[in-house]
């Protein structure tokens, strides 16, 4: 008899988390649909691309939208969204994203890369850097778009 009540509220306990699971699976897509469709909008009616290859984002000074992609012309752009602002520049002359994570891969041997993405600082273009070393800290590294400069960096170390 035991044995059958204490299945019973294990069984329940599955049922409860797995439902709760699914729940917070849904929202977190769905929100990242909306996102997503937001910014498909933003890039129809603000700006000259005409296929999108990515959409991320940058959380700066002001968080944007991120859109890499190419124009009519077949020229690989980014853009930088928000619900008022658009800004914009073409990645023909840039440094490319493969160039930029090698060089961290190169300096950071031991680090785990979590995150690259185009941003935007003012007047300042860059590609964001997020890693983890294997002490556990956060590295931001900023390198210019368009020289590969290093910028900026800093560390986050875990509470």
């Amino acid at each position: 008899m035991y044995v059958r009540i204490f299945l019973g509220a294990v069984a329940v306990c599955l049922v409860v988390a797995l439902g709760a699971a699914y729940h917070l699976t849904s929202t977190v897509v769905g929100k990242r649909h909306d996102f997503e469709d937001q910014v498909r909008q933003w890039v129809q009616e603000r700006t000259t691309i005409a296929q999108i290859d990515a959409i991320d984002e940058y959380r700066g000074k002001q968080a944007y939208a991120v859109v890499l992609g190419k124009n009519m012309a077949g020229t690989p752009v980014v853009a930088w969204l928000t619900a008022d602002k658009a800004e914009f520049d073409t990645m023909d002359r840039a440094v490319s994203r493969e160039s930029v994570e090698a060089a961290v891969k190169k300096g950071f041997p031991d680090a785990r890369v979590l995150h690259i993405v185009p941003g935007l600082d003012e007047n300042s273009r860059f590609w964001e850097v997020t890693l983890q070393d294997r002490d556990g800290r956060y590295h931001y590294l900023h390198y210019d778009l368009f020289s590969g400069k290093l910028l900026t960096s800093y560390i986050i170390s875990p509470a």
